[in-house]
């Protein structure tokens, strides 16, 4: 394996770190127990040493505190051990210095200092090694700080694992297993009791008990459901980090469906574009966007005019390399779920809904068989129907941080007096509040151009209130910095 080649000046510290032998010539090799030890393919447990001599670098030499992964954090655990290797050979002849490991004392206040560590530490690892950390060992810090700090060592001969429900905690996690118990079997009594004296099938139950177990299970299972994908996005926590641009952050709000609204809506307000019809635009005479979201639009927009839903697929299409690049935006930032755990949330509500309708759909079959009145069961269904497609509206998209950087966003653009103070408001206006509140800046006739559009696509415009002082965000092509931002807890992490 080749030396990654850095952009930093020490490149004869990193050489020295790469060269260092962790392995030998032992039987189990430093890979092979990292691999063992948390039940790792040992290529990936080999990939994870690499990046843990790259974090190394980065303590000795970016100048500022540095978090690792936890993937990485095993590593460092596991280098502590071998004490004639760590102390010796790593600290004494490589480093020339002491590189302590430093958990953390507990406590929101400490979690926020980790989480911006470990934010400062992705970015100086992209600007000493001219790429992004892999996010398979360098997650984003909702994972980071979210799943990671819940691993631990089991002995696989004596014990067998299996998947638990994740439901709310509460104060579940601080019963005994005796309460618990205790509590379930109180729960199969009740159940049995009240169905006592129906048939254990209950798709032979008279309507009204039939009912009263669906509905029951309804309003029971699918809220439970939303709420487990609710607490799976993180903490509601602020940002102490930087924010994102302010395309970025219009991708993160309404799960990202007036991107392209909004950035029309800018390069108009910009006159880079201009309405020669209803639904058609064309490209004016001014020089082109510097922002490389909007320039991905201006592009596709001919100067003898090109129909506007064309430009609004284009814009939040996959194949779209700007749209995929504020996406990893956010993910690096911690602001919006990864699309493997924004599948993970969304299955559980998605698989109790579709259960439930198998289950009332049997019954209607049945009913339909036996000449029985169906109309409140079908009914019943309906309701279903509609409460799933909130769900699915409402699908996981963005962490609890990055919610609460969007309840900051709407503050900050409640306190804007209705003023168009630049680009970046105008981008902010109708990604966060829908298209329609351009009428409050003054900009009904853009409003109304695009609002069959924006208003089909989830416009959730809405009046600002007049009481307050002027909006963070700032002015520009609309690609720079969208507005200050705030802080987010964690945990782990050490400190050179």
């Amino acid at each position: 394996m080749a030396a990654t080649p850095l952009h930093a000046p020490d490149t004869n510290l990193w050489h020295r770190l790469f060269a260092l032998d962790l392995d030998g010539g032992a039987t189990l090799s430093f890979s092979q127990r990292l691999a063992r030890d948390n039940g790792w393919p040992l290529p990936f447990a080999q990939r994870v040493v690499l990046e843990y001599k790259k974090f190394v670098y980065l303590a000795a030499t970016c100048g500022h505190p540095v978090t690792p992964s936890d993937e990485v954090d095993q590593a460092w655990h596991l280098h502590l051990v071998y004490t004639r290797s760590y102390w010796d050979e790593l600290c004494g002849q490589v480093l020339g210095f002491a590189l302590h490991h430093g958990p953390t004392q507990g406590g929101p206040a400490e979690g926020r200092k980790f989480q911006d560590w470990y934010a400062a530490t992705r970015r100086s690892y992209e600007a000493a090694f001219g790429e992004a950390p892999p996010l398979d060992i360098w997650p984003p810090a909702a994972v980071r700080f979210g799943e990671a700090p819940h691993f631990r060592r089991v002995n696989m001969r004596g014990k067998w694992l299996l998947p638990k429900p994740r439901l709310p905690r509460w104060q579940w996690p601080r019963l005994t297993a005796n309460y618990r118990l205790g509590i379930a079997l109180a729960a199969l009594l009740t159940l049995a009791g009240c169905t006592a004296h129906l048939p254990l099938n209950p798709f032979n139950w008279h309507g009204s008990e039939f009912l009263f177990l669906f509905w029951t299970l309804s309003v029971t299972l699918l809220p439970l459901a939303c709420w487990w994908r609710y607490r799976g996005r993180g903490p509601l926590e602020d940002s102490a980090a930087d924010w994102p641009s302010s395309y970025a952050l219009a991708r993160l709000a309404q799960r990202g469906r007036l991107v392209a609204d909004s950035a029309l809506a800018a390069l108009a307000y910009k006159e880079n574009i201009s309405f020669s019809a209803p639904n058609l635009l064309r490209r004016t005479t001014h020089a082109p966007p510097t922002d490389a979201y909007e320039l991905s639009l201006w592009n596709r927009i001919a100067t003898s005019g090109t129909p506007l839903f064309e430009i609004r697929s284009w814009g939040l299409s996959p194949n779209n390399p700007a749209l995929r690049a504020l996406d990893e935006e956010l993910l690096a930032a911690g602001l919006q779920l990864p699309a493997a755990q924004r599948r993970r949330l969304d299955r559980q509500p998605l698989a109790t809904a579709a259960a439930l309708a198998l289950l009332g759909a049997i019954k209607l079959a049945v009913g339909l068989s036996r000449g029985r009145p169906v109309g409140f069961l079908i009914l019943s269904l309906v309701a279903l129907a509609f409460a799933t497609g909130v769900i699915v509206r409402y699908r996981a998209w963005a962490t609890g941080r990055g919610a609460a950087v969007l309840h900051d966003i709407e503050g900050r653009l409640a306190r804007q007096r209705g003023r168009a103070d630049g680009p970046a408001v105008i981008i902010m206006a109708v990604a966060v509040l829908g298209v329609s509140s351009l009428h409050s800046l003054g900009l009904g006739l853009l409003a109304d151009h695009l609002a069959p559009f924006g208003g089909s696509s989830g416009d959730g415009g809405s009046s600002w209130s007049s009481d307050g002082g002027s909006s963070g965000c700032s002015s520009g092509d609309g690609g720079g910095s969208g507005c200050g931002g705030g802080g987010c807890g964690g945990c782990g992490g050490c400190g050179s």
